[in-house]
């Protein structure tokens, strides 16, 4: 997992051709997005913008993903991610499903880290994160977007 701010995204934009032209398009924007989703390029980029309730840190589960890279990004509120370098997942909840790219785990995080609006976290296919985690039945406007990778 790699965590940064919207000040620098130099050193993330690196790690993926597409990953500088994802962060730099959430950076002119991530505050004005409507709900929904926003393609940036089909089937390679796209944008979620959603509200979904925060839960207890023991309430959210781990996933993992194979094709996509997932860039999170609070938007009104900080948000909790839990982190397990995928390695080192053993417990499967829910076993991979390829056409929603995700499969859950009912593993525990190694880490947490606190993102705030103007953070961002990039979730490589090997990092296990569990999202959304804060004060339990409140909402958070965040953004998730997605980036296919091929290797």
């Amino acid at each position: 997992m790699i965590i940064g701010n919207f000040s620098d995204t130099s050193e993330a934009g690196r790690l993926h051709p597409r990953l500088a032209e994802a962060l730099e398009w959430i950076k002119a924007r991530y505050t004005t997005l409507a709900a929904g989703r926003t393609l940036l390029v089909p089937d390679v980029i796209w944008a979620n913008v959603e509200t979904p309730l925060m839960q207890a840190r023991d309430a959210q589960r781990l996933e993992l993903h194979r094709r996509f890279i997932d860039i999170h990004v609070p938007v009104d509120r900080p948000e909790v991610i839990g982190y397990l370098p995928g390695c080192m997942l053993r417990s499967v909840a829910e076993a991979y499903d390829p056409a929603r790219d995700i499969a859950f785990y009912a593993d525990h995080p190694l880490a947490y880290v606190t993102l705030h609006p103007g953070d961002f976290a990039v979730m490589m296919p090997h990092d296990a994160h569990a999202p959304i985690i804060g004060p339990e039945g409140e909402r958070i406007r965040k953004i998730c977007v997605k980036v296919a990778c091929w290797w």
